[in-house]
Formats: structure tokens, sequence, C-alpha cells
């Protein structure tokens, strides 16, 4: 499928940004090892039958209502006759990495943003590519063709913009918005479509009798801001296609982990809650001097017999405060810690990064957004006083 948005007179090679998701890419990848799962109502998650989340859903699936970070007991209920995959059965990250690989060999400009989906700037890759309608339906041909791994992509001239069209191109499509023609393209569009909108976002705004993004364009800039602080600006220029947001081509680190090892070996919860504390404070402060935030946890143990064992869960959203990672490292911890044998190192670690400033709704995540900036001032005090200068007291018996 191909749809093209026709609000602008601007020339196709002036829009240059691909924005591409994988379309249901842990399914997918499932389906590839197993393709007996072709064409069912497919859900990747954890257990259906204890606590876990949907990380995946066919659209097969989705057609029941199930979606993801929906608990897998509900997606049961809604979907009972689909086959249920555990999260972790194939491995993404090498999937992601062959992904990533094809990408690369159109452009060096490449933002990945998550194992399933980046940013690429075509600029000057036209000798190459040729036009970048045509590159990016070869990027798609060539993406199932060479890995059979369906995807979508968006092509505009800003990221926004080409976020919201690969949406609008889902599932294996592409959709052009023409420069020029974003607002045209948006203003009929629900407010929960514009990213950086979600759920408590949208009920404010509707409050006011909003619906569509272009109610907000109507609306007008100081009215939105009035009405909403600072963030009304920004959500009055981003309701009219305005973005100008530059690609993070640099390659965030793959996964970045903290760990200690007890100097004597223990088996007191206290000592090991206190541990754990400080290590998702590291963890957290180590996230945001990355500028990034993690969607999978994980949590490591190692026991005075050397046996190590390690779990992990992935969120709906990426975090980078340290109350936020403590809460499922502590979940992990409760767990995973069966035996009645000493603890010699405990570690945490996270992964499926991606850049920060993409991965919270612009008000609903207000206290992660506190716990982060308090984290961000104990950052600065520790640079200037020493590591161990602060912590939060749950920590100190560490």
């Amino acid at each position: 499928m191909l749809g093209v948005g026709t609000g602008g007179d601007g020339l196709e090679a002036a829009a240059m940004i691909l924005h591409v998701d994988m379309d249901a890419f842990f399914v997918s990848v499932e389906r590839r090892a197993d393709p007996s799962l072709e064409g069912r109502a497919v859900i990747v998650g954890g257990d259906p039958g204890g606590r876990g989340v949907v990380c995946s859903a066919s659209y097969e699936a989705r057609a029941f209502g199930v979606r993801s970070a929906m608990p897998m007991s509900q997606a049961r209920r809604l979907c009972p006759h689909a086959m249920f995959v555990r999260v972790g059965t194939s491995d993404y990250g090498a999937a992601s990495q062959e992904v990533q690989r094809l990408w690369r060999s159109i452009t060096p400009l490449v933002e990945v943003t998550s194992l399933d989906e980046a940013y690429l700037d075509l600029a000057g890759t036209e000798r190459l590519n040729g036009p970048p309608l045509e590159a990016a339906d070869r990027l798609i041909s060539r993406t199932w063709k060479e890995l059979r791994l369906p995807c979508s992509i968006g092509l505009a001239e800003n990221k926004m913009l080409a976020k919201v069209a690969s949406d609008c191109g889902k599932p294996r499509g592409l959709f052009w918005i023409c420069p020029g023609g974003g607002a045209a393209i948006l203003a009929p569009l629900p407010l929960r479509r514009l990213p950086g909108i979600g759920p408590k976002t949208e009920e404010r705004l509707k409050r006011y009798g909003l619906q569509t993004l272009g109610d907000l364009v109507a609306l007008g800039r100081d009215t939105l801001v009035q009405t909403m602080g600072e963030g009304g600006a920004w959500l009055f220029d981003r309701a009219r296609g305005i973005d100008d947001t530059p690609l993070r081509v640099a390659e965030p680190a793959r996964s970045i982990s903290r760990e200690t090892t007890f100097e004597s070996d223990t088996e007191d919860p206290e000592r090991l809650a206190a541990e754990l504390s400080w290590l998702s404070e590291r963890l957290a402060a180590a996230l945001r001097a990355e500028k990034v935030s993690a969607r999978t946890l994980t949590l490591k143990l190692r026991y005075s017999d050397f046996q190590t064992l390690t779990r992990s869960t992935t969120l709906p959203f990426g975090v980078h405060d340290d109350r936020t990672i403590y809460r499922e490292m502590m979940r992990l911890l409760r767990s995973a810690h069966t035996r009645r044998v000493r603890v010699r190192l405990l570690g945490v670690g996270g992964t499926n990064l991606s850049d920060a400033q993409w991965q919270l709704d612009l008000f609903e995540a207000d206290k992660q957004v506190r716990g982060a900036r308090l984290g961000e001032a104990m950052d600065a005090i520790r640079r200037r006083h020493g590591s161990g200068s602060i912590a939060r007291a749950r920590s100190r018996l560490a």
C-alpha cells in the first residue's frame, strides 16, 4: 500500500526522513522461527496464567482488542484461541541487528530508537538509492525478501511527521507526507495520533472540547499556552507539522549495567533490598548520563555456589528514574530468589535503549519526570562531591 499525503506542493526530494517501524516485531521474529504461526492469532508475552503483560500481538489478535502492555490474563480472555508464546523464545536482539545492518547499507545516518524502529536520513544518497520514495519502497521489499520480516515506512520532511506517516501505512505499507502537507494530513487525526500525547494528555484536552489535531490549531497558540502551560506551544507547533528535532545518529550503548559483589555472602533480605536500591540509583544515573531510557530491565543473581540466574521484564515505556527501576527490580528479586543459599553478587541492567526524550507522554508521566529531575539533581551533587555523597534512605544499608 502506498499512501500519499496531498497537502503540499513540494517535491518528493525534499522529504528525506524515513521512519521504519517493524510490524509486530516479536511476533514476526517468532513466526520466522516457526512458520506454523503464520496467519494465526499470536501473542508474545509473559505467562498467560500469571501476572505478565503482552509484549507484542499479531494483527489477527489485535482484531479481538489485544494490545501491547495489556495483562496477559486479559489478553487470554479476549482472544482465548490465540497461540501464546513466552517472550524470549527467540533472539530478538540478533534479529534487530540484522535489520539495523540493512538500514545502514543505504545510509550512515540512522537513529535507532528501539529494537524495532529507527529514523533514516536519505539526504545525499540519491545517486546510491534513487528518489526517496523508490528507496523506501525498495527497503520494505528487501526487509521481507532478505530477512522475512515485515515493516512499515513513513516518508516526510521531519521525524515527527515520518512517525505519523508510518503509523498511517501499517501494516506492511508506505505512506508519504508531501513537504508542506503535514498540517492538512494531521488536522483530521484524533489527538492520540500525535507522538507525545498519551491518555492523560488526551483526557485533559478533551475536557476543553478538543477532539482532533486540527482543533488544537484552531484554538491558537496563546490559548493553548494559557490552558496547558509551556507544553501548549509544543502542542501547537507539532499539530501544524512543525518539528526541528535532529537525528541522534550516534548509536547508544546496547546495554548499561551495574553490579556488586558482597564482601561476605548474604541472605539478609534488608541488605539485598538496600543494595538493589543503590544499584538502581547507579543504573538510573548511567541511563541519564547517556540520555537514554531502558524498556527492558534485567536482574542478575549469583549465589555462593556460583550458580547464576537472570530475570528480565519488558515495560511498555522506557524508564530512567531509580524509583521505577527499583520497584521492577524488587519484583524480579521476589520472584527469582527462591533458593535458601547466600547471595554472592547482585546486578541490574537496562537494554532495549532509546532516546529518553521520545519515551514520555507530555503530561501523563509526572511521577517519572519528577523522579528523573530529582535524580538529575542528585547526579549533580555526586559529580561535585563524590559518588557516595548522596543516596536515598533505603540505599544507606548497602
